[in-house]
């Protein structure tokens, strides 16, 4: 079994550092007392980071595309 794109690739961990950051930030503003309009930061950067994971998933598969048969 080869890399793939979990084990290859630096960008698929940030993004997924963003999509649990962002939403568990969405649970700790209400927590804090923080003003209940940042719950949205939270969700754009999990949005954000689903882009991320998606767009490289995409440029690894490109990338390692197996040969034709």
């Amino acid at each position: 079994m080869g890399p793939n794109y979990l084990t290859g690739s630096w960008v698929a961990w940030i993004s997924i550092v963003l999509i649990v950051g962002g939403l568990l930030f969405t649970f700790i503003v209400p927590v804090a007392g923080l003003a209940i309009g940042l719950v949205p930061v939270g969700y754009f950067a999990a949005l954000i980071g689903a882009a991320f994971l998606f767009g490289g998933w995409v440029r690894w598969r490109a990338a390692h595309r197996p040969p034709n048969r």
